[in-house]
């Protein structure tokens, strides 16, 4: 992409300003606001459409490219301390990932340069620097590779007035034949030490286009670093290995950082009198097993000290940090709706940067609100598993087919990554930033895919389709936003008649349940119209709203996460399925994910409930003997119900008095049954042979005048322009919306 962007914020309240960050090859560009209705451009259905908004930020911009730059890192202040005139010890424990990987600093007070000191992996194995920042750099190194996945104690002494180094390579677990335990020593003369750039834990600084920068940055995990100012003897340093431990300057200690202390915080606490404490850049994963963990408990809260390690990855990103193009502040009289900076410039280059315009909470203007799943949308940001040979060949993409679209060029080219991806080193990624360029949150880009390959709309693009179908109907409504929800709560609710998800509200956090649950306990009322809702539990920080966090436990998905490390370092939370913390989405919405495929959709057809008088203003307008949605689908192409699909299951909390109104059978075995119902594993989970592979579409009614209408179906939307908007879909969706959005009792 020649030209993308990205804004600090989603959400925008009237009065608040969005900033615009730019990246342009081009020399300049048009920016523009526009109100996004409908993003599908799809040649079977209405179109793409947008209105123009006369806003201060029309206008030409200068362009100029701005750079991702990936990798996790702590940076420490410069001090006296760290400087360390006579002489240093560092010590810490490792658990690499990526070993022969390259260079990557482990501890190091390192500029390109300035010279200083640092350890590093070299060639495999474990190295020491220093230099006086003049030019000559000596080296002492291990000669020993280290394995990946296994915890390395690791020390590097010097002392200059001696020339006597040091470096201990020893692995926690001493295998008979052990070929990778090191303890070297040499002289290096190397008088007085440069290096008066900040300490850096996973990395070492470098000079790229003209400014200081981190590169080298390391793979695998950290625990209990510490710097000494001299040089300990070998029986000081056998004594750390062995479990000592000292706060106090007079043993020579500079620094000791516990990873422990504030799990949920980028500071990094020393504990030593010098207290000097880092911060965490981009990221890395906390909360993390270290050296010490036995597998007695597996909370982190429960036992700080077993849990003492950092894992850093060279692709780690919350922020990119780009200089600011241009603001925009939403006028108070501006309606609540999908919005977003249009960028434009020579040679066909585009890109559109969405965001939100949500009233605050308690000033609603319409009955109606949309609940916008940008959690959802943060989740597969940026996703690239298509580079997964195993995900090409069950989504039928032909090899080499991935990427095509340039804005997925974009994402493998800058390596982002998604909540569906891993990183190099193989582990799952668990935080997202919208401090990024999200470039498939994005009207006309689809999910590659769909389809086998050809592509079909999801999230944002997907969503719009809803935007689209109430601006036809004449259906004025307000947009809100997952995390105006998890902020706001109930208050933001309380003044909708009618809620309506989008097609995938799977990623909720528990603030969001809270306040939905509490809606429809007061009256309100609930349209569901999507597939997987209410699934993964969801964390976000208040000091952080930008990033979410996901674990995966067990269950249906792309990842799972490592013995021990199943709690949410954002918000101590239990991760994984939220029906595994007994709120499954039935209690919520009466159904729940029981499948999933990407080859084609099925019609429902109508059940016995569905003739049930409480039901009959649903169905008013609509044959009884005709199959919902069994037409052409801007979603797989044909039918209504797919994709991912839900099922009612009294037995997990449908509530009892709930309506079956219709069913969608009929898959094939591209739908499989969810792994997490499956006790053992068989070849009889397929929608040719198991029953549960079906999509419900149900109503019952909640206290106070409250219901809920569920349809089951990430595709539902997907049908709803058919035939110029008139069919059996958008009659049952325009039914229930009326209905739910008027003062008219529900039957019953």
């Amino acid at each position: 992409m020649e030209l993308v962007g990205y804004t600090n914020r989603l959400s925008v309240h009237p009065g608040e300003t969005a900033k615009f960050m730019v990246s342009s090859q081009r020399p300049s560009y048009q920016a523009d606001v526009v109100r996004l209705i409908n993003g599908n451009t799809d040649r079977n259905g209405p179109g793409f459409k947008e209105e123009e908004i006369p806003t201060s930020v029309s206008g030409r911009y200068r362009g100029r490219p701005q750079r991702i730059r990936l990798g996790s890192y702590v940076e420490v202040p410069d001090s006296l301390p760290l400087r360390c005139p006579d002489g240093f010890t560092l010590q810490t424990w490792l658990y690499p990932t990526m070993p022969q990987k390259g260079v990557q600093g482990i501890l190091t007070k390192w500029g390109e340069g300035q010279g200083g000191y640092g350890m590093f992996i070299e060639d495999g194995g474990l190295a020491l620097w220093v230099s006086d920042g003049m030019g000559t750099v000596r080296k002492l190194r291990s000669g020993k590779p280290l394995r990946a996945g296994e915890w390395y104690f690791a020390a590097a002494s010097y002392d200059p007035k001696s020339g006597q180094a040091r470096l201990h390579q020893e692995p926690l677990a001493c295998y008979p034949m052990e070929d990778t335990s090191a303890v070297v020593e040499i002289k290096l003369r190397v008088r007085n030490l440069g290096g008066s750039v900040p300490l850096l834990m996973a990395g070492q600084w470098a000079i790229a286009d003209g400014q200081r920068v981190v590169s080298g940055c390391y793979n695998g995990k950290i625990d209990s670093a510490r710097v000494y100012g001299r040089a300990l003897n070998p029986d000081q340093i056998e004594a750390l290995r062995r479990g000592a431990s000292s706060r106090r300057a007079a043993d020579g200690l500079v620094a000791a950082w516990d990873f422990s202390i504030d799990q949920s915080s980028d500071i990094i606490v020393d504990i030593s009198p010098n207290r000097l404490h880092g911060r965490a850049v981009n990221m890395p994963a906390r909360a993390m097993t270290g050296h010490k963990w036995t597998g007695e408990h597996v909370d982190f809260k429960a036992a700080p000290d077993q849990y003492g390690a950092i894992h850093f990855h060279d692709d780690d990103l919350e922020d990119c940090r780009w200089d600011v193009d241009f603001e925009f502040t939403v006028p108070k009289n501006m309606p609540s709706g999908v919005y977003a900076a249009r960028l434009k410039a020579s040679g066909g280059a585009e890109d559109y940067v969405p965001f939100y315009v949500v009233p605050e909470a308690g000033q609603a203007q319409s009955r109606i609100a949309y609940l916008l799943s940008t959690n959802t949308y943060l989740a597969y940001g940026n996703e690239q598993t298509l580079n997964s040979l195993r995900v090409q060949e069950f989504s039928g993409l032909k090899p080499g087919s991935y990427p095509k679209h340039p804005n997925d060029k974009y994402i493998v080219a800058n390596g982002l990554r998604s909540l569906y991806d891993h990183h190099n080193d193989g582990s799952g990624v668990c935080y997202f930033s919208r401090l990024q360029p999200i470039v498939n949150m994005r009207p006309k880009i689809n999910m590659p895919f769909l389809l086998g390959g050809k592509g079909g709309p999801h999230s944002l693009n997907a969503d719009l389709m809803l935007v689209d179908w109430m601006e036809q109907k004449g259906f004025a409504h307000d947009v809100l936003t997952d995390e105006d929800l998890h902020f706001d709560g109930l208050p933001l609710l309380a003044p909708y008649k009618v809620v309506l998800t989008g097609c995938h509200p799977e990623y909720w956090t528990g603030p969001m349940l809270d306040a939905m649950d509490a809606y429809l306990a007061q009256g309100g009322r609930l349209m569901y119209l999507g597939g997987n809702g209410f699934y993964w539990v969801t964390s976000i920080n208040e000091n952080r709203p930008h990033v979410i966090e996901v674990r995966r436990p067990r269950g249906t998905a792309p990842w799972l996460s490592q013995p021990g490390e199943h709690y949410h370092s954002t918000t101590g939370e239990l991760a994984g399925h939220w029906r595994s913390r007994g709120r499954a989405p039935q209690k919520l919405g009466g159904i729940g994910f029981t499948a999933q495929g990407f080859d084609r959709n099925r019609p429902y057809k109508r059940m016995p409930d569905s003739f049930d008088p409480r039901a009959a203003f649903i169905f008013e307008g609509v044959p009884e003997d005709e199959l919902i949605g069994d037409f052409p689908s801007l979603m797989l192409e044909h039918g209504a119900a797919g994709h991912e699909i839900d099922r009612l299951d009294y037995s997990l909390g449908t509530p009892p008095h709930a309506l079956l109104l219709a069913t969608a059978t009929g898959y094939t075995d591209a739908y499989q049954h969810v792994v997490e119902e499956l006790a053992g594993a068989d070849s009889k989970q397929g929608g040719t042979v198991e029953p549960r592979v079906r999509a419900d579409m149900v109503f019952f009614e909640t206290p106070n005048g409250g219901a809920v209408f569920s349809a089951g179906s990430i595709s539902y939307i997907g049908s709803l322009s058919y035939n110029g908007y008139d069919n059996n879909v958008s009659r049952v969706t325009e039914n229930v919306l009326r209905r739910f959005a008027s003062e008219e009792a529900l039957h019953g």
